[in-house]
Order: C-alpha cells, then structure tokens, then sequence
C-alpha cells in the first residue's frame, strides 16, 4: 500500500534525454529576430532650446519580461516534446509564438481608458472621419529613425486594414535632432497651413538628410505650395508655441521618447509591428461591439 502522506521523489532523467534539452542559448536564435519587432528602447535625447528642457529613460521593462517568460515557455515545449517522444516546434513555429505572446503583452500593459482619446487630441493634423471607433494619436519627431520606420511601414499598413475605421492625428515631440527637430515640426505645421501636411510629412520622412530652412522651402515648392508664404510662417510664433505646447502635452503624458501612441487612450510606446497595432485596434474594436476586419497578411520581418 502506497504511503499518501510521503515526499514524491523526483525521477532524474535519463542522461540521454537531459543532454538533448534546449539551453536559453539554443533557443536564442529564434527569439533575436524577433526583437527588432519588439524595440525595448526608444530614441530620446535633450529637448531643443525652444521647449522645456530634460528627457527620461525609456521604459521597455513589461516587454522584455514578456520575451523572457516567451523564451522559457519555449525551453518548456521543446523539453516536454522531447521526454515524450514528439516533435518539436519549428524555429517558425517559435517565431509565431513568440510574436503572439509579445504583441498580446505589448497590448495589455498599455491599457487605457478610451474616453481619454478626447483630451489627447489638438487642433494638429489628422486624417479619417472625427467619428471613428478608433483614434490613434501619435507623439513623432521627424528625425526620429524608430518614427521613420512607422511612416513608412506600419501607418500604410493600418490605412489599408482599417480605412474609415481610423482617425489618425500627428503630434509633435521633437526631442531627436536638436533644434532641427524643432524647426521642422514648424515646418510640418506651416505645411498644414496650405494643406499638404501629410505630403509633407512623407517627404520628409523619406529624406531624412534634409536639415535646413531652404531645404523646406524647397520642398514647399516641389508639393505645390507658396514658398514665400511658407518661408513667412517658418518664423512665426505661434507655430513655434504650438510645437512647444504639444511637447509640453508629451511631457505632461509621461512619454519618454518617440515615437509614442495612445490608441483610444490607450498607450503603446515605440515602432511596434503591424500586428501589435493591429490586436491593439481589434481588441478596442470589440469593445466598441464591432466586428475587427479580417487580418491583412503581413510578411514576417
């Protein structure tokens, strides 16, 4: 009769099983791809001398605790397949896996209150219907590498998902170039003046080399506008308050680099992937009684 009150013993697996349990380094290579997906860290550096001075450390910690909980999981999965004779996952299966554990952490930790969309959103560019399920406020500098690869990957991506579902509004933070940074946030809103604030903005995003006023200038032509008033407003004031103003509102907000996002109030910070984005949005969708559209397929990066 078996002694119910003993201490289980624990059996000590066969040597020829322990040796083929995956290390953390063998699972490594599956897990570092993925991080370019997840960036930890996010561009800051000295605010410009026409804005309130000092930045903060960025946060990445909930999101590399989710990797390394992911990294465990997967040691577990390919440990047990082992012991019991299955086959192990794929290196794409893990990445699959990995991608989904992240992005749902990614999501969850940035919850929000979606009556906050309100209070985040001033008189600055935008485009989608003012009543739309889901507004996206976005913090951005555009000299800013992480905020780059959001204009010119993901944001397409999300107009194309969600079309009219999607008001988008573009706010200035410019915190990465110094006072160029600043200068060209006055440039975005001078642009917005004569309505080519979104050609503007992906120009200059996809020149990132242009630095100086008569570079603008030159670009203010090239899209249709009037150069000489646009040269005008470069030096107004209340566009440099304005810039100034939405820096202090992302400073008050706590962000702490760009490019920064609060979806229906809720924040999700850095160039997260498409699909972070997007269970983000489906998630609020739901909430909303909507029914999210079905997923565009976005290759894996």
């Amino acid at each position: 009769m078996t002694d119910s009150s003993a201490e289980p013993t624990l059996t000590t697996l066969p040597d020829s099983i322990s040796a083929d349990l995956p290390s953390v380094d063998d699972v490594a290579p599956s897990i570092s791809p993925i991080m370019a997906d997840f960036p930890l860290n996010v561009d800051t550096t000295q605010a410009p001398s026409a804005s309130a001075a000092g930045t903060s450390r960025p946060q990445g910690g909930a999101v590399q605790t989710a990797i390394v909980a992911a990294v465990f999981l997967i040691i577990g999965l390919m440990g047990g397949a082992i012991v019991f004779g299955n086959r192990g996952p794929s290196t794409a299966e893990l990445e699959t896996l990995v991608r989904s554990l992240v992005a749902e952490e990614v999501a969850r930790v940035g919850g929000g209150d979606s009556s906050a969309s309100a209070s985040l959103v001033d008189n600055d560019p935008s485009f989608g219907p003012e009543d739309a399920p889901i507004t996206i406020v976005e913090f951005s500098d555009f000299y800013c590498g992480f905020c780059t690869r959001f204009a010119t990957e993901t944001l397409p991506l999300l107009q194309e998902q969600y079309g009219e579902q999607i008001r988008f509004v573009y706010r200035d933070l410019p915190i990465i170039g110094g006072q160029v940074s600043f200068d060209a946030a006055i440039a975005g809103n001078c642009a917005y003046d004569q309505g080519k604030f979104w050609e503007f903005h992906n120009l200059i995003f996809a020149n990132n080399g242009a630095r100086d006023r008569d570079t603008f200038i030159a670009f203010s032509g090239e899209l249709g506008m009037d150069p000489e008033a646009f040269a005008v407003c470069l030096d107004d004031t209340a566009k440099q308050e304005e810039v100034t103003l939405d820096y202090l509102d992302g400073q008050a907000l706590g962000i702490q680099g760009t490019p920064a996002f609060f979806i229906n109030g809720r924040s999700v910070s850095g160039a997260q992937p498409f699909n972070t984005f997007a269970l983000v949005i489906d998630a609020e969708l739901k909430k909303k009684g909507l029914t999210p559209p079905e997923r565009i397929e976005v290759p894996a990066t």
